[in-house]
């Protein structure tokens, strides 16, 4: 029996077509799913009765889970089968009703698997064609693992050991099944942290503190920017642009990290901000259009949270300057048929503009 445990475990890691899932779990769910399995018939010893004595045999059921928070869920069974009597070959009707509850660590991942165990109560009625009727009691341990093959779909797969509670005897169970998930709810965006910089002292010559040119004595504007053209008397001389600058920066499915690969980009953007210091900025944020309106609206809005949190901690612009707005799917750039089309909807647009005077540069 322990042999056979341990390969419907290797079983269920190897299961064709879930191999390239790297989906997110949701914090909590509710979902509906089909299961089969496959049931080793402990009972075999017991030769009693026809009804007692079951061959193996293949069981479907409908499940119904709820996930509470990260680290437990319930699970509501009806399952079904018609297996025979082993010695004497009579066709029977099973009807099992099973409730439990189980328990996954909220961190721990085996390659993108989620572990899960469990422990629950099955009420099992079982009629034979000779008219024989028998109910039982029982209760079972299983334990898993559970993968995300899409952002609502999950497949899982493991073993139950169950005890019927009046003659003691155990059957096995090796199941799998695929449940559809909604009501979900996913972390938040973090808040971004405060931010403060320093900038390191400008060593200047003795006589031209600012370094513009012109010796201290003589000049009016002592704090001239360094690099600015300045007149005769060591003032900036400045001129008015009105400047827009735009960005996007694309994400992958489901998700508000900001990949590495824009840092760059974001860092060019950057550099204008501080080139015309009393600019602002407007982050957008969109969606393809996966999943509901309304999740897709708080999505959009945590991504733009997570470009200005890239804004402020990595590149040093205050938050004051920054406004995020979420857009939802609500305005596509690309065909949401497509997976390229997706892929680009999928985007924070950042917008800079207004009229500033800038100061002129040598």
């Amino acid at each position: 029996m322990r042999k056979s445990y341990l390969a419907a475990l290797c079983t269920a890691l190897c299961v064709p077509g879930v191999a390239n899932s790297s989906e997110n779990f949701p914090l909590s769910y509710t979902s509906i799913g089909l299961e089969g399995s496959y049931v080793d018939s402990g009972n075999s010893d017991d030769k009693s009765t026809a009804k007692d004595n079951l061959d193996n045999y293949f069981e479907g059921g409908l499940n119904l889970t709820h996930q509470f928070n990260p680290n437990w869920s319930a699970l509501l069974q009806g399952s079904y089968a018609e297996p025979e009597t082993r010695t004497t070959n009579l066709d029977t009707e099973l009807m099992r009703f099973s409730a439990g509850g189980r328990i996954h660590p909220a961190k721990f991942r085996l390659a993108d698997w989620r572990p899960f165990g469990g422990l629950g109560y099955s009420y099992t009625d079982i009629e034979v064609d000779n008219g024989g009727d028998k109910t039982e009691d029982a209760i079972y341990l299983e334990g898993g693992f559970q993968r995300m093959l899409a952002p609502r779909f999950l497949f899982e797969a493991g073993i139950r050991a169950r005890t019927e509670l009046e003659d003691g005897y155990v059957d096995g169970q090796y199941f799998a099944g695929v449940h559809y998930l909604f009501n979900r709810e996913y972390p938040k965006a973090p808040r971004p942290a405060a931010v403060t910089t320093s900038r390191p002292a400008v060593v200047a010559p003795p006589k031209d503190t600012d370094g513009d040119g012109v010796i201290d004595d003589l000049d009016k504007c002592p704090d001239t920017p360094q690099g600015a053209l300045v007149d005769s008397d060591g003032c900036p001389k400045e001129l008015t642009k009105e400047i827009r600058e735009t960005l996007y920066v694309e994400f992958e499915l489901d998700k508000t990290l900001v990949r590495r690969q824009f840092f760059p980009e974001i860092g060019e953007l950057a550099k204008v901000m501080k080139q015309y210091p009393t600019s602002t900025i407007l982050l957008e944020g969109h969606t393809d259009s996966t999943g509901s309106s309304s999740y897709n609206q708080k999505l959009s809005k945590s991504r733009a949270d997570a470009v200005m949190k890239v804004l402020i901690n990595e590149f040093g612009i205050d938050q004051s300057r920054i406004t995020t707005s979420g857009m939802g799917e609500s305005q596509p750039i690309a065909s949401n048929e497509s997976v390229d089309g997706r892929a680009k909807n999928r985007r924070v647009e950042a917008i800079v503009s207004g009229k500033y005077s800038e100061i002129l540069k040598k």
